[in-house]
């Protein structure tokens, strides 16, 4: 006869609650790994487009987080140090002289700075069609004579097409840049500078010209003198940008509010308090504009009114090609 086999004895209470924990962490750990594996394929795809944009370039702007991806994919420069206004730099020693100095601001407010944005958000693929035609529809101000110059009805799927073609500005004809600028050029007429070079805003506006012409408002003409050209004083208002582009030179008129009372900045770009240069205090290091043409601030940026693309000429101007 078989031995009969005794019942098995239960664990002592103390090793049960062990077994029972090492169960419960053995299937958290489990979880924890397989949750990790799913994520990290998951990470995978986001590291990949993330490595992708930054080969690309795509830094932070107007546009959000993958910013001036237009400006990217058209070969264009993003904004940057290069492309802040060019000001005046001035200081007063302790013996009361003053001194200046071509400087830059780092104000974002400029006409480059804003015309780029503007270029970058009509070439700009990420927004979907809807917030695209929104935006597109919103992005041009009236000029100072309260007239409206609209963007240019070309299709989106037109706009994205484009691409810089720097050769543009060396081609030696006067009809083909219609601003006051110069660029690093071959005698065979190809672009010999960087990318940063050929996006420049106009140095002057000939004053007096044939081909230049701004609508003066009366608020404007009603505060100079009949001995003063009122071109002079409504030009500084503006400035324009020129971007060579596969169709032609596309021109950028932006409107600059500041201009009227030429502001003084800081080195931020914002508008101070003074009043005048005399109210500066010694050591201050500050910063103005020659006056020439417009000025953006922090506070009162430059602002579009109008682009022209594929050999449109722009609103202000009223020469002839004939010549060239």
């Amino acid at each position: 006869m078989a031995a009969r086999r005794s019942a098995p004895r239960p664990m002592p209470r103390p090793v049960r609650w062990l077994a029972m924990f090492l169960a419960f962490v053995f299937v958290v750990s489990l979880g924890v790994v397989v949750n990790h594996s799913a994520g990290k394929a998951s990470d995978g795809t986001d590291d990949r487009s993330a490595s992708s944009s930054a080969a690309t370039g795509s830094g932070k702007g107007a546009s959000g987080s993958d910013g001036y991806a237009g400006l990217k994919a058209a070969g264009l420069p993003a904004p940057g140090k290069w492309s802040r206004q060019s000001l005046i730099s001035t200081v007063k020693g302790k013996d009361g002289k003053r001194t200046a100095e071509a400087g830059q601001s780092v104000g974002k407010g400029g006409p480059v700075d804003v015309a780029l944005e503007t270029v970058n958000s009509l070439l700009d693929p990420k927004p979907s069609d809807d917030e695209w035609s929104r935006t597109v529809q919103g992005l041009f101000q009236d000029d100072l004579a309260g007239e409206s110059h609209g963007p240019s009805n070309m299709a989106r799927y037109w706009w994205r097409q484009r691409r810089a073609d720097p050769d543009l500005l060396c081609t030696g004809r006067s009809s083909d840049l219609l601003i006051v600028q110069s660029y690093n050029c071959s005698t065979d007429h190809e672009y010999q500078g960087d990318a940063h070079g050929m996006v420049k805003g106009t140095q002057a506006w000939t004053q007096g010209s044939d081909k230049v012409f701004f609508d003066v408002p009366e608020s404007i003409s009603s505060s100079i003198g009949a001995s003063t050209d009122p071109q002079t004083a409504v030009s500084k208002y503006y400035d324009a940008v020129a971007f060579p582009m596969d169709d032609g030179m596309w021109y950028v008129t932006v409107e600059c509010p500041a201009s009227g009372d030429q502001p003084i900045l800081d080195d931020k770009g914002d508008e101070t308090d003074y009043g005048s240069l005399d109210d500066v205090p010694a050591g201050k290091r500050v910063w103005i504009s020659d006056g020439s043409v417009g000025v953006g601030t922090n506070q009162r940026p430059c602002q579009p009114v109008e682009i022209t693309v594929g050999g449109q000429k722009p609103f202000w101007y009223i020469g002839t090609d004939e010549g060239d």
